[in-house]
């Protein structure tokens, strides 16, 4: 979570707390007679998924620049008189010069960014590719890398200034050795004299401390500029079909802002929602639960409280997870160096707490939970299932279990994923260290656990076959994949959906597994006809071949456009196990009302790290959505936006479908 600002972790061994009773603030009242509306203005259609077919990106001449500078570079540009450039010149001298990038630094003159100006004029069309080196001494970096805005700006401090392309990137070069990077921004405008490269760290963890590195023969970073209008480049699509079975969705305010929100439903369709913003005393984030006893039509803050607050104070990753076959509801926060975890078997009425021994070295961060069936060998106390905890150790993707229900947990053997090993099948991550980040935990009806990861720049799966004892790995496709946090969900028939999003078009694709992960069959792009870009992959299965895929989603092909609007898209099928399944999508807001305007890559403004989709015991899809574009950002016109216009909220919303396949009568 950690957005902006924020204390350096402490590495310390804290002691396992011991079951203790909370109260609730509020308790769960009577259903509300009517439901939830329906959104309006929404787009709904049908589609039937497509093979995977690479994309051949056009070849163009460019010309390539070397950035360079001196020892003075950091100062220089402090002061306000930046001397980084670039030059047409291939470095030939030994001596690097380098940039330390801070978000924390953002104050006038904003020194926190890594800036090369230089002498250019023309107009620039098509893809701006960087080839850099970048380096953190900071360990909690690999936890997730860094988000950089990078940004290409025409005639910087002059009344022409113009942003012509901005792009969010992953920055993900741990440790003192310097790292090669390659990342892309697509441009599109003209330079009268001087052209800006700028780099601004949106999130770096803990110390922040990101380097660049560049100017000399060991580390020639560089960018190309293409010379010629990049032509239209062909982007994957799907088949649309007639819609028989419209899917209709409700989506509802909560309350209060929610970044990276969870969500969690009982047999009874009542939904728990985790909700964390940046609000409390001192500032830093807490998280409140919240409860809807209506089917979305209202919410309720049912947080568990200690004299009067929220309890815990804070937080660093908010998580919630409910089990549908007990109704047991767990809360899970990350503090300074352990996990909180708390648990209600009343619907929010009262509250409970253990610990998931998460507090050996080093830090955690990413955390997830999932309940599931004993599988052979194992048993339980006091609970029927056995509840799982994951979480990134940076080295390692390590898990442990509860045969208790959550009040005492053991570490598991092997990690699921080692991050300290070669990329694999020519992977783009750092050699000797792909980092521990992974996706979220599900379990199949045998008790086999399945840990996601978008490993090494390729999606990989880790199963146990043994509560977590030992784990297999297997590379679900050599494609290359956009982002860490991948998806996999298991259907009550025991198969396994996989789903992505795409390295090379940022669009979703999915894979089926019918031998419990061993082997997957073709890549299926999964996204409504036209669709440009996706973040936030997520996947939930219920009956045999019922799937349901969330994600925020873009129609707009000009990724450099600052107004450019994203809708927040819910797509269901009951035959995903056909080979070209028939998916039912709608999307979750008006399509006049975006969820978020301009680049939605990274963190996507208040969005986060991550958003959640499952399906209830009634069949129906339930979702979260963060909408950051309000008031004046939902009406604005663009291409440009004013300040007052930009994606900068955070607002919770939850959805839930109200018509469509899948539903059953309860």
């Amino acid at each position: 979570m950690r957005a902006g600002p924020r204390p350096v972790r402490l590495l310390v061994v804290a002691a396992v707390a011991g079951a203790a009773a909370l109260t609730a603030s509020l308790a769960p009242s009577a259903a509300a007679a009517s439901g939830p509306k329906a959104v309006q203005g929404g787009q709904v259609e049908a589609w039937q998924a497509s093979y995977y077919r690479p994309v051949a990106a056009p070849k163009v001449p460019s010309t390539t620049y070397f950035l360079t500078g001196g020892a003075n570079d950091d100062l220089a540009r402090a002061t306000g008189a930046p001397t980084a450039t670039f030059t047409k010149a291939k470095p030939s001298g030994g001596t690097d010069a380098m940039q330390t990038t801070s978000p924390v630094l953002g104050i006038a003159g904003d020194p926190g960014l890594a800036i090369w100006e230089g002498p250019f004029s023309g107009a620039i069309q098509g893809r701006v590719s960087l080839n850099w080196w970048w380096a953190t001494l900071d360990a909690a970096s690999g936890l997730g890398g860094a988000n950089v805005t990078l940004s290409v700006i025409a005639d910087p401090g002059t009344p022409q200034q113009k942003v012509i392309g901005t792009n969010g990137v992953l920055i993900d070069a741990f440790g003192s050795e310097p790292q090669l990077r390659t990342s892309v921004v697509d441009v599109k405008g003209k330079v009268a004299k001087t052209l800006r490269i700028q780099a601004d760290p949106t999130y770096v963890d803990a110390s922040q401390d990101l380097r660049v590195y560049y100017g000399s023969t060991a580390h020639p970073s560089s960018f190309s500029i293409p010379t010629k209008p990049l032509p239209p480049v062909p982007v994957p699509t799907t088949t649309r079909v007639k819609d028989t079975n419209p899917l209709v969705l409700s989506a509802t305010a909560i309350g209060r802002n929610a970044a990276e929100p969870t969500i969690g439903i009982d047999k009874k369709g009542n939904a728990f929602y985790a909700a964390a913003d940046f609000d409390n005393v001192v500032g830093q984030a807490r998280t409140k639960i919240f409860a809807s006893y209506d089917g979305n039509k209202s919410w309720k803050d049912v947080s568990p409280s200690l004299l009067g607050e929220s309890f815990p104070p804070a937080t660093l990753d908010p998580y919630i997870y409910v089990d549908q076959e007990t109704g047991r509801v767990f809360s899970d926060d990350l503090t300074v160096a352990c996990s909180f975890l708390q648990w209600s078997d009343d619907q929010g009425k009262s509250w409970s707490r253990g610990n998931p021994t998460a507090c050996e070295l080093p830090v955690d961060d990413h955390q997830t939970l999932v309940a599931g069936n004993p599988p052979p060998g194992i048993t339980t106390s006091g609970y029927p299932n056995v509840l799982y905890y994951c979480v990134n150790k940076i080295g390692t993707s390590q898990c442990a279990r509860s045969t208790d229900g959550g009040n005492t947990f053991s570490v598991t053997g092997a990690p699921a994923f080692a991050a300290a090993q070669e990329p694999q099948d020519g992977g783009n991550g750092t050699p000797g260290f792909c980092g521990g980040l992974h996706g979220h935990i599900v379990t199949d009806p045998a008790g086999r656990l399945y840990l996601p990861k978008g490993h090494c720049g390729k999606p990989w799966l880790a199963v146990s076959e043994d509560g977590g004892t030992t784990w297999r790995q297997s590379q679900v496709n050599r494609m290359a994949v956009a982002g860490i946090q991948t998806a996999v969900a298991a259907d009550k028939a025991g198969n396994v959906y996989y789903m992505w999003w795409a390295a090379d078009t940022l669009l979703p694709y999915m894979a089926v597994s019918r031998d419990a992960g061993k082997t997957f069959g073709p890549a299926l792009l999964v996204a409504p006809p036209g669709l440009r870009a996706v973040n936030f992959p997520s996947i939930d299965a219920g009956e045999k071949g019922h799937v349901t895929i969330t994600y925020p989603g873009t129609m707009d092909p000009d990724s450099s456009k600052p107004s450019r609007p994203w809708n927040y898209y819910v797509a269901v099928t009951d035959n995903a196990l056909a080979d070209r399944p028939v998916f039912h999508s709608a999307t979750a807001n008006p399509v006049a009302d975006p969820v978020h305007r301009g680049v939605c890559l990274g963190r996507c403004a208040g969005m986060l790290d991550f958003l959640d989709a499952v399906i209830a015991p009634d069949g129906s899809t339930w979702a979260t959505e963060v909408d950051t574009c309000t008031k004046a950002c939902s009406s604005a016109k663009g291409p440009t936006l004013s300040k007052s216009e930009t994606a900068s909220a955070s607002v919770g919303m939850a959805v839930r479908q109200l018509a469509g396949p899948g539903l059953r009568r309860r």
